[in-house]
Formats: structure tokens, C-alpha cells, sequence
């Protein structure tokens, strides 16, 4: 039984931060995702704002202008201070990680018409075509249906 979506949401990761400096894509997606995410029961740590956003939201991760994962969020923790330079955390289902062929933006037009381009914003995207950019993915990788 598919359970519905209750929203998507753009999680924009900068390649000038600590940990990803230097990092390819792929680098990125087997180390981070696959492997990373994985081990830490689906805790990813974040710098300064988390996401406000309801359980069951989809996560699209974005790093060098590209989507490049997917996981089911959970829930955002925020510290009470700062931890180890991390602000908070947010937590994903581990079962819904998954890396996939790099969408750049024109792939993302392609479901979303009026995606207005990457940046450092988490933007909103309308949840009830999230089947068709699903179904456009190629070399899915990981370990869920998200």
C-alpha cells in the first residue's frame, strides 16, 4: 500500500561546507547516503536552520546545482547550543534512502514547470507530482520506495 505524501521539500547542501569541500557527486552520494545516514539511524546533522516541515515530507537533496538523494523525513531536532558546530538535526527514515542519476534543473522542469532554479532556499514542491519525477529517476540506488 503507498502511503501518501505530505509534502516535497528542496534540502540545499553547499559544497563550500566543512565535510563537503572537495567532494564529487558520487563521492557524496555512497559516503553521505548510502553509508553515512545509514550508520547514524538517519540523523543528519546541519549547520544553522533545520527544516519546519510535517513528518512524511520527502527530502530532495541538493548538492552542485543537482538533485542528487531522497529520504522520508521524520522529524528536526534543534540543539539547545551549538554541538560540534551543528545547530541541529534532522531525521529521515533509514529504509527511504536513496541516491539516484543527477537531476539538474531542467529535470526538474520537466515534472515541476515552474521550478524557479537551485539556490541556498528550501523550496516547496508540489507533493502530488512527486510520482512522475519518481518514475524519471534512473540508477536508483538504496534501500526504500520514498
Amino acid at each position: 500500500m503507498r502511503r501518501e505524501i505530505a509534502a516535497v521539500r528542496i534540502w540545499p547542501m553547499s559544497d563550500k561546507a566543512p565535510g563537503f569541500v572537495g567532494r564529487s557527486i558520487e563521492d557524496v552520494q555512497r559516503k553521505t547516503f548510502l553509508r553515512d545516514l545509514v550508520k547514524s539511524k538517519g540523523r543528519f546533522r546541519y549547520r544553522s536552520s533545520g527544516l519546519n516541515a510535517p513528518a512524511g515530507t520527502v527530502i530532495l537533496f541538493q548538492f552542485k546545482a543537482r538533485i542528487i538523494a531522497s529520504a522520508v523525513f521524520l522529524r528536526d531536532e534543534k540543539f539547545e547550543r551549538p554541538r560540534g558546530g551543528h545547530g541541529g538535526a534532522i531525521y529521515v527514515e533509514v529504509g527511504s534512502v536513496r541516491t539516484f542519476e543527477p537531476v539538474d534543473v531542467e529535470g526538474m522542469r520537466k515534472v515541476w514547470a515552474g521550478f524557479r532554479g537551485y539556490g541556498h532556499v528550501k523550496q516547496w514542491l508540489n507533493p502530488t507530482l512527486y510520482g512522475v519525477f519518481r518514475r524519471g529517476l534512473r540508477k536508483v540506488v538504496g534501500r526504500g520506495n520514498s
